[in-house]
């Protein structure tokens, strides 16, 4: 016979080997019910710790190769920050859940609400939120069930799987099935079924495949110049419409398009070109920003700003001004933040431009929406190469075309680049590691 405390450990990290194997890149998403219907049997403040430390230590495991690999931070130090982030995530996410439901008298029927109301907490705060690892992104995958993140996001499908994962207990007492079934029943009326798509267009999505060890090294990035004009010059051949490239796609900056950007600027006059850039601006001080600008007819037309920033990817939050020596990729200016999300217009249509971590919020891209004939996420994810980080951001914007109904172009470095449809299918996908073009036409 085992002792108590070593079964809390052996189903505590099943639970974490569950929920890890969930949101992996071997996408096993259905595993995700069979984990909760675990967390419920749990009644121990330890099993509950546990659980949490078991699930987001090993599926946020790959912040590690941004720090490690490119930000020339030790290994030790490393893996204690990616620790500490595990800590704060498993204090909001499994502790105070578990102690709320504890005070509910593990109320069965309470828990998806405090869960659900927890992952909306951590979404906003602090410095924004880190709205990572949503359990409701699982269902884009389930066959009818990703309906409903039309109805109610990314929350109300947290709040299914939560309330599918009790069904088990209707075996015992009915009132479980009859949770379930109504939580499923109650939203259909608002599942939206109209979907919204550009007309009469031709895209290319270009993905240069420049690894992050190039894109830190200026003269080596500068050296990598050449594949763009062919990657430009085979997307000519095919007469697009609009081109797209990733998040800070060159080694220039935006005030220096006319100089060393000039022969980008002479592909705009063939096609437009909506690129992310880095653009410095002067005032009293030089300040940068992470923007996507569109190019057309030689001229810069319009651009966007990002307004989310990632904490201590592209500005350091008060009282950690220290980190600036910790890793130094970070350097020593922070980035600015834009105004407020908005819209570019261009080639008759309006185009939302989420960067990078932007797509991981839901009301940040919900914004985006109500302007946006289209979505274009634009990324880097070279920093993390092909690991669970890349496949987790991937499908986030997948969530993310069936919240809003709306096509989204997934523009990334390295890749996967892709197309996907209003239902969070990919329609057309470039692999990580290959240089490449996607070409796609939107029809009347």
């Amino acid at each position: 016979m085992l002792d108590k405390g070593l079964k809390k450990i052996i189903f505590s990290a099943l639970f974490g080997i569950l929920f890890y194997l969930s949101f992996s890149k071997f996408n096993l998403w259905f595993l995700s019910f069979p984990a909760f219907f675990l967390l419920y049997n749990f009644r121990s403040f330890t099993s509950w710790f546990l659980a949490g430390v078991f699930s987001f230590f090993p599926s946020l495991l790959w912040i590690r190769i941004a720090m490690v690999d490119y930000g020339e931070v030790n290994p030790l130090t490393a893996y204690s920050l990616i620790a500490l982030l595990v800590l704060f995530l498993v204090l909001i996410q499994f502790s105070v859940v578990f102690l709320l439901w504890k005070f509910f008298r593990f109320n069965m029927l309470v828990l998806p609400f405090l869960w659900v109301g927890m992952e909306m907490l951590r979404s906003h705060i602090p410095y924004g939120g880190f709205p990572w690892l949503l359990t409701g992104e699982l269902i884009v995958d389930a066959p009818l069930l990703n309906n409903y993140l039309s109805a109610g996001g990314v929350y109300l499908g947290s709040l299914l799987v939560l309330m599918l994962s009790m069904l088990p207990f209707g075996a015992v007492d009915r009132k479980f099935v009859t949770a379930a079934v109504v939580s499923l029943l109650l939203p259909i009326p608002f599942i939206n079924s109209e979907f919204k798509a550009p007309k009469d267009i031709k895209i290319a999505i270009i993905q240069p495949y420049v690894e992050e060890s190039i894109k830190l090294d200026r003269e080596k990035f500068y050296n990598y110049l050449p594949v763009y004009w062919k990657l430009l010059k085979r997307a000519a051949e095919e007469k697009p419409d609009i081109v797209f490239l990733p998040e800070s796609a060159f080694p220039f900056t935006a005030n220096r398009l006319h100089s060393e950007g000039k022969k980008l600027m002479s592909f705009s006059k063939e096609f437009l070109i909506v690129t992310g850039l880095i653009d410095i601006r002067f005032g009293d001080s030089w300040e940068p920003y992470n923007s996507v600008f569109v190019l057309g007819n030689g001229k810069v037309i319009d651009f966007y700003d990002k307004v989310k920033l990632l904490p201590f990817g592209e500005y350091v939050p008060f009282p950690f001004g220290f980190a600036k020596e910790v890793f130094g990729a970070i350097g020593g200016t922070d980035y600015v933040p834009g105004n407020e999300p908005r819209c570019l217009k261009t080639n008759g249509i309006s185009i939302g431009t989420p960067i990078c971590f932007e797509v991981s919020y839901y009301q940040l891209v919900k914004k985006f929406s109500r302007c946006a004939d289209l979505i274009a996420v634009f990324t880097n994810d070279g920093w993390f190469k092909d690991s669970d980080g890349t496949f987790q951001h991937l499908r986030q914007a997948r969530v993310r075309a069936v919240e809003n109904r709306r096509y989204v172009l997934w523009v990334n470095n390295t890749g996967p680049s892709a197309v996907i449809s209003p239902t969070g299918k990919i329609l057309k996908q470039l692999p990580y590691g290959e240089e490449g073009i996607i070409f796609f036409s939107f029809q009347e």
